[in-house]
């Protein structure tokens, strides 16, 4: 009956690893150039949307005044306005053409346009003024990250290694007194809470082969590999293995729509032994809004194969299906310059043989990652700070017999944490995560809290 009870909550030890992992990925991303912030400003986008009109209207009063050009163009910026901003910044050059502080602005805002060649035009001016040591270096690494973008065959990578402790590794139950056959039992102690820690390596890697044509259609594949090592419990250790691959097909260049069908594979192990195999397909569309932010709707099905072993003899209960439809929605916020907002919905259905584990599931993702220079040494480098939460309502479609036959599972599940992401030196750096999980439950077997700490170097590439 314990075991009945841990294997009922090993899905959660994976859950706990993969969100884990997200929230990595949150600070960060594969390879992404960093751009340079101005100090952060505390005001509403009204106000600064207020200002830029104000400014506008100077302007036209006074053409060559640059320090209102220059405001003008750091508002629309931040506003996600980066063609205003441009506008702004080439007037100013037409008055003086020697201002290397403007070359290299706009070599930042059309690399956000995607206007590469014309962002490489403008930092190699910039690099002529001869600018200090941290800005050359700054503007280096963006030439070269244009250099991979332009590239027919871009690739890009990031891996960390490192150590994690986690107050309830096992998911162990708040209380030993559980629910079993519908009766109150006490839980054997060997399968309550149990704290350990463990070694993890995590890696991303992506390929895009552009095929160079006029609308921008390429080809994107994506690995994710994650494993640990835990320190007492081998029966938790994790490995996971994931492939997608499939076209992002530009639907025309003035809409900023893409599309993105793709297939996508899975395996898992669980304890040293095979746990999951999944496979099967999704769509995604990414959709570029004014100022600055990003819709991205997508559908995914998987069929799900489990695999018994002697830690998880009843892994098979949960064969079946899995559907989920996401809306991911990125935008940055215009009071705080370098701030910006992520967010996450979803909505899974899970069919499995044993009815018991089929669910539905909705859940929401915020995390607000904030970019800042490196606070002491060299300031080209630029440091992550993203604190997120989260929260899932998972509904089983039947009781459990085994547990309670009278009382259906719904659980309520959040999590909170920050993960702090520095870039030390070049594609090192060093990143840590602490986050807090908690599940409220109908039934006391699956009411847990866990806390986790995580740290390790970080290579990008």
């Amino acid at each position: 009956m314990a075991r009945r009870n841990l294997f009922s909550r090993h899905n959660t030890v994976i859950l706990t690893a993969c969100l884990v992992l997200a929230g990595a990925g949150t600070s960060a991303t594969l390879t992404k150039a960093q751009t340079p912030q101005a100090a952060p400003r505390s005001a509403s986008p009204q106000e600064l949307q207020a200002e830029a009109d104000a400014l506008f209207r100077r302007m036209l009063l006074k053409p060559n005044d640059l320090d209102a050009a220059f405001r003008f163009s750091e508002i629309e910026s931040g506003l996600g306005d980066y063609e205003a901003a441009i506008g702004a910044l080439e007037r100013m050059l037409f008055y003086n053409n020697g201002l290397d502080r403007v070359k290299l602005e706009l070599g930042l805002l059309y690399f956000k346009l995607g206007s590469y060649e014309q962002a490489r035009s403008y930092f190699s001016a910039a690099l002529d003024g001869g600018p200090p040591g941290d800005v050359r270096q700054r503007i280096t690494s963006f030439l070269r990250e244009i250099d991979r973008r332009l590239s027919v065959h871009q690739f890009a990578g990031f891996a960390q290694i490192g150590l994690r402790s986690q107050s309830n590794a096992n998911a162990g139950p708040d209380s030993a007194i559980v629910r079993a056959l519908g009766f109150a039992a006490t839980l054997d102690p060997k399968f309550t809470r149990k704290r350990d820690g463990n070694v993890f390596a995590t890696s991303r890697l992506s390929y895009i082969y552009d095929f160079e044509n006029q609308r921008g259609d390429v080809w994107e594949t994506n690995y994710t590999g994650y494993n640990t090592r835990q320190f007492k419990f081998s029966s938790l250790n994790l490995g996971l293995v994931e492939l997608d691959t499939g076209p992002r097909l530009a639907l025309g260049e003035a809409s900023g729509l893409t599309v993105r069908p793709y297939a996508v594979g899975t395996l898992v192990t669980l304890g040293d032994r095979p746990y999951l195999a999944a496979a099967g397909g999704g769509i995604s569309a990414r959709m570029n809004t004014d100022f600055g932010l990003t819709l991205e709707p997508g559908f995914e099905a998987r069929a799900r194969s489990f695999k018994n072993s002697r830690s998880y003899p009843t892994a098979t209960d949960q064969q079946g299906n899995q559907f989920t439809a996401s809306l991911a929605i990125n935008a940055p916020l215009a009071f705080v310059n370098g701030l910006k907002w992520q967010s996450r919905l979803s909505y899974v259905r899970i069919s499995a043989s044993n009815k018991a584990y089929s669910a539905n599931q909705f859940g929401i993702e915020v995390a607000l990652p904030y970019e800042f220079d490196m606070p002491f040494g060299q300031s080209g480098q630029r440091w992550t700070f993203a604190p997120f939460a989260s929260y899932a309502q998972t509904n089983y479609a039947q009781a459990n017999p085994i547990v309670d036959p009278l009382t259906k599972r719904r659980d309520r599940e959040w999590h909170a944490g920050a993960t702090l992401d520095m870039a030390l030196y070049q594609n090192f750096g060093f990143a840590l995560q602490a986050q807090y999980q908690r599940i409220e439950s109908s039934l006391a077997n699956y009411r847990t809290h866990n806390f986790i700490v995580s740290g390790g170097p970080t290579v990008r590439f």
